[in-house]
């Protein structure tokens, strides 16, 4: 039997993007063929691996192994300018690495795209092989992660104009509208935490946990905006429990976990939406 065809949507997801790998995995085994894959935020990084041909057990373990600590480089210099706590450069070589210094221009097996967000001209940057050749995927992935004030934003000039870009995730609302359903078929993913996350702060409210707590407050707002107006044409939303999108210090048990939702709720999808 032909293997049906598909376009793939990463959306998103902050911490939480190893429910990405479940997903992916529920795909592979249904038979169904990635041909394009979109990712955003952290979708972008499991999106683009996948992209570039990483056996999906060898991204499972990054994705479960991944160290956030190692990948810090905290600036005051940048955080005076109010920029950002990190620079985000080691995240770039890590990624840089893993994807042998590809651009979009070198041959991939699924053609990646990669979704940002232009605060200055306020719509989305869509890095792909047609626009963007010579661009590293590794930078893309590294602007579309650019979750504000954790990681400093990336200016680039791409084709003579200036761009000044962040966490690809606020844009995706945008670049779903342009996707053309009824011409391929397209799956969308979509990592989010139940309705209401009840955290309780104990001890005294320090200024990381202040941060920390707006910023997931923020980053929840901006899910259920998705649910509110989002297109369910073929969309899956990866529910995830209680796991805020900014808990930066996940257990093994908890990134397995997350592995396991993604597995199960794209499987009982596939089998009950798409009959297959």
């Amino acid at each position: 039997m032909e293997r049906s065809s598909i376009s793939l949507v990463l959306e998103g997801g902050g911490m939480r993007f190893p429910a990405f790998v479940g997903a992916l995995r529920a795909i592979e085994e249904k038979g169904l063929f990635v041909r394009k894959i979109i990712g955003s935020g952290s979708g972008s990084l499991i999106g683009s691996l996948y992209a570039a041909g990483l056996p999906l057990e060898d991204i499972r373990r990054e994705a479960v192994e991944f160290n956030v600590e190692s990948l810090k480089d905290f600036s005051v210099k940048n955080l005076r300018r109010g920029k950002g706590l990190y620079s985000g450069d080691l995240l770039e070589e890590w990624i840089d690495k893993k994807l042998n210094g590809a651009t979009f221009g070198d041959p991939f097996g699924i053609d990646p795209h990669i979704i940002t967000t232009d605060i200055i001209n306020y719509r989305p940057v869509i890095f792909n092989s047609a626009a963007h050749p010579r661009v590293k995927v590794s930078t893309a992935v590294r602007c579309s992660m650019g979750m504000p004030w954790i990681l400093v934003h990336r200016r680039l000039n791409l084709n003579g104009q200036e761009h000044v870009l962040i966490d690809g995730s606020y844009m995706v609302g945008a670049v779903e509208k342009m996707l053309d359903y009824e011409r391929e078929k397209t799956l969308v993913l979509k990592v989010v935490s139940k309705r209401t996350l009840t955290s309780l702060i104990p001890g005294e409210l320090t200024m990381k946990k202040y941060f920390l707590e707006t910023l997931n407050f923020s980053l929840h707002a901006l899910e259920k905006e998705f649910i509110k107006g989002g297109r369910w044409r073929d969309t899956i939303l990866l529910y995830c429990g209680d796991i805020p999108p900014a808990k930066f210090d996940l257990s093994a048990a908890e990134k397995t976990y997350l592995v396991e939702q993604g597995y199960e709720q794209t499987l009982k999808y596939l089998e009950y939406k798409w009959g297959i």
